[in-house]
């Protein structure tokens, strides 16, 4: 059983989600022969959602696995739901922030900014839209960047910055212009 599916697994469970777990398990359980101990402890937790996260926990805990790779998929599950209808955009927003809220907050040791936070903060920008603080344009611009491409929330693309440096007499011209 490879780390990467279990963090995956847990991190969905987490938020409420399900892709495929009872799948998944059963998969391993018919495949192994005998059982690994993650498999056989995992069987023993029934349907029992919080003994089954805190034994994907434990699991993941013990050896170091590719986050970016459960990042990318959990993406792509979210890239799913929202072209099959399944979840709205809002939706997909949402549980997007509280999946990034379990596995950590901004500034935390286990908190990748580059790989989470986009799906952090994307919550904060459709919240900044809706107030009518930046454009709808940009923020969905960026939100299908990501949705669909991986390509991170780019802060110069939501709040409509050129990403040229302003020279020495740029800034002159704007404080005069002011």
């Amino acid at each position: 059983m490879k780390r990467e599916d279990a963090f995956y697994h847990k991190i969905l469970l987490m938020t409420g989600l399900d892709d495929g777990y009872d799948a998944w398990l059963n998969y391993y359980l018919e495949s192994e022969d005998p059982l690994s101990d993650i498999v056989l402890e995992l069987s023993c937790c029934g349907s029992d959602v919080n003994k089954i996260i805190s034994t994907l926990h434990n699991y993941c805990a013990e050896q170091p696995f590719d986050v970016s790779a459960v990042c990318d998929r959990v993406r792509m599950f979210y890239h799913k739901e929202y072209y099959s209808k399944r979840m709205s955009k809002e939706e997909v927003i949402s549980s997007m922030y509280r999946l990034a809220r379990n596995v950590g907050d901004p500034g935390d040791a286990a908190f990748d900014d580059h790989l989470w936070g986009s799906m952090y903060y994307l919550d904060y920008y459709h919240a900044l839209v809706k107030d009518g603080v930046i454009s709808s344009e940009n923020f969905d611009l960026a939100f299908f960047s990501y949705l669909d491409n991986g390509i991170p929330v780019d802060t110069n693309q939501i709040w409509g910055h050129s990403k040229k440096k302003q020279t020495f007499f740029g800034k002159i011209k704007s404080i005069i212009h002011r």
